[in-house]
């Protein structure tokens, strides 16, 4: 599955303990795939070094999916990979 769009929701207020709630959407043609995370510190969700961080984590944790386990069954579009390298 080559992943063409990511989109970042939440990670705007604070909860219980300083931790922030969100999530990130892996979009592939018609396929969503949202991985909800918590982050347990206020982290400024604009620098991309931190939205990498998050994309990362959201990667993760879908290859530890049955339907995703397969070894290199996600990737990032080369159009998405120029973006971040321009970001």
């Amino acid at each position: 599955m080559i992943i063409s769009k990511v989109e970042y929701t939440g990670f705007r207020d604070i909860g219980p303990g300083g931790c922030m709630r969100g999530s990130v959407s892996l979009v592939a043609g018609d396929t969503r795939i949202n991985v909800p995370l918590t982050l347990p510190r206020k982290v400024e969700i604009d620098k991309s070094q931190h939205r990498l961080l998050l994309l990362a984590e959201a990667l993760r944790q879908t290859r530890r999916m049955p339907e995703y386990r397969r070894k290199g069954s996600l990737k990032l579009a080369p159009e998405l990979m120029k973006a971040r390298k321009q970001a």
